[in-house]
C-alpha cells in the first residue's frame, strides 16, 4: 500500500512543500473549515517540518505562522468562552438582585 502522493502527510514533490505548508498556514489564519479529524495530524505535521534540518528556511517560516495561527485561534476560542460565561454570571446575578428587590417590597408599582 503506497502513502498518498502531496500534501502535508503524504510524499512532497519537489517544491510542493512550501506551497502545502503556506496553504496550511492561510486555511488556519483564514479559518477555513479544519475537520476535526485532522486537526491535531496538521500540527505535528507543521511541528515536523518546523524542527526538521532538512525543511527550507521558507517552509519553516509558514509552518511556524501556521502553528501560532492556530495558537491565536485556541486563545481567541478561550477568551470568547470566558465572556460568555460572564456574561452569563452578570444576568443571573442580576436577576437574583430583581428578585431580592421585589422581595424587599422594592418593586415597581
Amino acid at each position: 500500500m503506497s502513502q498518498p502522493e502531496g500534501g502535508l502527510g503524504g510524499n512532497l514533490a519537489p517544491g510542493r512543500g512550501i506551497r502545502d505548508t503556506r496553504l496550511a498556514e492561510r486555511a488556519l489564519r483564514e479559518r477555513w473549515p479544519i475537520p476535526r479529524a485532522i486537526r491535531r495530524p496538521l500540527i505535528e505535521r507543521l511541528y515536523e517540518i518546523v524542527e526538521d534540518t532538512a525543511s527550507s528556511p521558507r517552509e519553516v517560516t509558514s509552518a511556524a505562522k501556521a502553528i501560532l495561527a492556530a495558537s491565536k485561534l485556541n486563545l481567541e476560542a478561550i477568551a470568547a468562552t470566558m465572556k460568555a460565561r460572564e456574561h452569563e454570571e452578570l444576568i443571573q446575578r442580576v436577576a437574583e438582585l430583581e428578585r431580592h428587590s421585589e422581595s424587599q417590597g422594592g418593586g415597581r408599582p
